[in-house]
């Protein structure tokens, strides 16, 4: 009357449609208003499943419109959805059966529903509630990295969506990443809210930001006084978070049950005895191919005895002494201490003590910012990208060249050593360098000596190794050098290893290795060919045999040596 509705009386809605459920058992749509009426008991969703193929045959018989009878279910993660046709209904159902623990069951029906309509986002959804409920966390990954930043999502399935996938990618050990989705947790959805800044603060712990993740649990808490997991977390600076992998869920003997993952000590992959061992070759391969460093070479092999040696001891109950995995390997540049640092990773994740065989190569300015807090920022990030593998430090001594007492440098160095012990079982630090910057630096932290205890001296090539390495890289180019070029880089060699020139600090150094020692080889290989390209273009014959094609000449080592060296601040020899 009057254009105005009279408000729903569900309890005499529940009451009719039950009546007409006992009626017409066999007809959806009187399950179906049932469940509209606010019965979704389980025993009513079983009902219109099994009832639906004759969904919509008692709506027609009033001529009500296809979707104006439906209920509203709980797919089990933040999000609720309408169910108003057979698809919506068999999610429903499916969400169900996920309730009830019948975890393969319900993926399988979403799974068909996904098959018929891909990129659904409701069944998409329900497949992530699933994958959240079985904790397959990298399945959750999958599924929602190309939804979430999808621009026609709604607020509300937006803000799931963001929760979910970080606290997903927390517990697979991507802090980072996991963070720049649970940086702003608020939102429409409380317990996502909730859930959010929760992981947040367990993900700051578990990168070693315990003040930060203090502020976010005390806010929490405030809000939050009879969240149990909020009170323990604050509480508790142990409690953290349950990380895994995506290679320990899929060796599961149950994918729908956590409980049945191996734990970290437990997990044997298949293929890592082979891959180990692989590394383990590569490294030797890589080792005997140096010229020259016969000590260094000597150096590497103990080190990896020893590591090996105590894995094997600590594999029998034996004791093994403490010792420390990083490195200092000091010598001037172009003398090979990157290259063994790939070496040695290989040899440490071949040896099972790392996981990964990665380098991650930085200087200063990959750790310094310019603002009070941006250097320790700028330092964890750097280091979690390091985890589990080398992080190799050139020039370490130009953290503290300054001097001054609030260089910045200072910061990033108790930053590393924080994260060096709190990471210790993950991280290698090799420390690289001239020997006596080396050890001032190390004289400026009384924690740096202890924890490098372990040294590597390299020493500067000889001028007949430094000719024995540009042969060994034009070979490899398919270049030669004639015998005149072969005396003339001895000479050349020679003289850069007889000559000191100061440095950009004054400091007096031999010219070769100013000039980068086999760094220079190489990039005198390469200007060399570029002579000789240039040499044989502006020539009048045009029909050259294959050996003048690669032959280097005296004339094309001289003419790049000079615009090499004087690039570099070096005098030129007569």
């Amino acid at each position: 009357m009057n254009d105005r509705q009279r408000p729903a009386d569900l309890t005499a809605a529940r009451s009719g449609f039950a009546g007409l459920a006992r009626i017409a058992h066999d007809h959806c749509d009187a399950w179906t208003g049932l469940a509209a009426a606010g019965d979704v008991s389980g025993a009513v969703i079983d009902a219109v499943w099994r009832t639906r193929s004759s969904a919509g045959l008692l709506q027609r018989e009033i001529d009500l419109a296809t979707g104006d009878l439906g209920f509203t279910y709980d797919t089990g993660l933040y999000l609720q959805f309408r169910a108003s046709e057979v698809d919506d209904f068999q999610l429903a159902y499916a969400a169900r059966r996920a309730a009830e623990g019948q975890l393969a069951e319900a993926d399988a029906l979403v799974g068909e529903l996904l098959a018929r309509r891909p990129g659904w986002l409701n069944a998409t959804w329900l497949r992530v509630a699933i994958s959240h409920r079985a904790q397959r966390w990298n399945d959750v990954v999958r599924l929602l990295t190309p939804v979430v930043t999808d621009p026609s999502l709604d607020e509300i399935t937006s803000h799931a969506a963001r929760i979910t996938l970080g606290i997903a990618l927390a517990r697979l050990g991507m802090l980072a990443p996991a963070l720049s989705y649970l940086e702003e947790p608020s939102g429409p959805i409380a317990v996502a809210a909730l859930d959010g800044a929760l992981a947040k603060a367990l993900t700051l712990r578990a990168q070693g930001e315990d003040e930060d993740a203090a502020e976010v649990l005390q806010d929490l808490f405030a809000a939050h006084p009879e969240n149990k997991q909020v009170e323990e977390a604050l509480s508790d600076p142990t409690f953290g978070l349950l990380i895994t992998t995506a290679a320990r869920i899929e060796a599961r003997t149950d994918p729908w049950d956590p409980e049945t993952e191996p734990s970290e000590s437990e997990f044997v992959d298949p293929g890592a005895k082979e891959r180990k061992a692989h590394l383990l070759v590569e490294a030797e391969a890589e080792l005997a191919e140096f010229i020259g460093l016969e000590e260094v070479k000597f150096q590497v092999a103990r080190l990896k005895s020893s590591v090996a040696m105590s894995i094997r001891r600590q594999e029998r109950g034996l004791a093994v002494a403490q010792r420390t995995n990083h490195l200092v390997f000091a010598g001037p540049p172009g003398t090979g201490k990157t290259t063994i640092a790939r070496v040695v990773a290989k040899i440490y994740c071949g040896l099972g003590l790392l996981k990964k065989e990665t380098v991650r190569e930085v200087h200063r300015a990959d750790l310094i910012g310019q603002h009070i807090g941006e250097t320790e920022a700028k330092t964890n990030a750097i280091i979690d990208s390091a985890l589990d593998g080398v992080l190799f430090l050139d020039e370490a001594y130009a953290l503290v060249s300054t001097g001054a007492k609030n260089d910045f440098g200072l910061v990033a160095i108790d930053t590393l050593l924080a994260r060096m012990e709190n990471d210790r079982d993950r991280l290698v630090v090799i420390v690289a360098g001239y020997r006596k910057d080396l050890d001032m630096f190390l004289d400026t932290n009384e924690g740096l000596r202890s924890r490098f205890t372990r040294s590597i001296d390299f020493p500067s090539y000889s001028s007949s190794e430094l000719v024995e390495i540009a042969e060994r890289m034009a070979e490899k180019r398919d270049s030669t050098f004639e015998k005149a070029a072969h005396d003339e880089m001895e000479r050349l060699f020679g003289y850069l290893a007889e000559a000191t020139t100061p440095d950009a600090n004054g400091v007096p150094r031999r010219s070769l290795d100013i000039a980068g020692n086999g760094r220079f080889v190489r990039n005198l290989v390469e200007r060399s060919e570029e002579e000789r390209e240039y040499r044989l273009d502006h020539s009048d014959n045009d029909d050259f045999t294959d050996e003048e094609m690669m032959t280097i000449t005296a004339g094309d080592v001289n003419n790049s040596a000079g615009p090499l060296l004087r690039g570099l601040g070096l005098t030129v020899p007569a």
